[in-house]
């Protein structure tokens, strides 16, 4: 399993977990700036994103509201996760991916793709309907 943050995300994260974390049961962890430039639109990267089979963490709440990224989710068959506290410090926003980490892995490998997740603060997942 191939984790993807997107820019909303920004870089910190990522690569905490990349370079130090080392999460268990992920193959690999890519953000968009290792793939893409800073101002690449949603519709540009999704597919590409989903051409490699990578699930998506972002906190951009707005892929399953706007035609061309739900167009791409649907087209390439993409797992998205979206992480509580957009507005929050980066630090909350680990948090919240540490609490919902198994629920994320767990749902990856068994839910069919295209599929849109919301990460609660405390970690729970509730599906978006897309």
């Amino acid at each position: 399993m191939i984790l993807f943050f997107d820019r909303s995300v920004g870089v910190s994260i990522p690569k905490a977990l990349r370079e130090y974390l080392n999460p268990p049961d992920i193959a690999a962890i890519e953000y968009h700036d290792l793939h893409f430039e800073m101002d690449e639109g949603d519709d540009v990267w999704l597919p590409k994103v989903g051409e490699h089979d990578w699930f998506v963490i972002g906190q951009d709440h707005n892929y399953h509201n706007n035609s061309p990224e739900l167009e791409a989710i649907r087209q390439y068959g993409i797992g998205a996760f979206y992480l509580w506290g957009a507005e929050e410090h980066r630090w909350e926003t680990m948090r919240c991916f540490a609490r919902g980490y198994n629920n994320i892995v767990r749902r990856a490998a068994i839910e069919p793709r295209p599929f849109v997740f919301k990460v609660e603060r405390a970690g729970n997942l509730n599906q978006v309907f897309i």
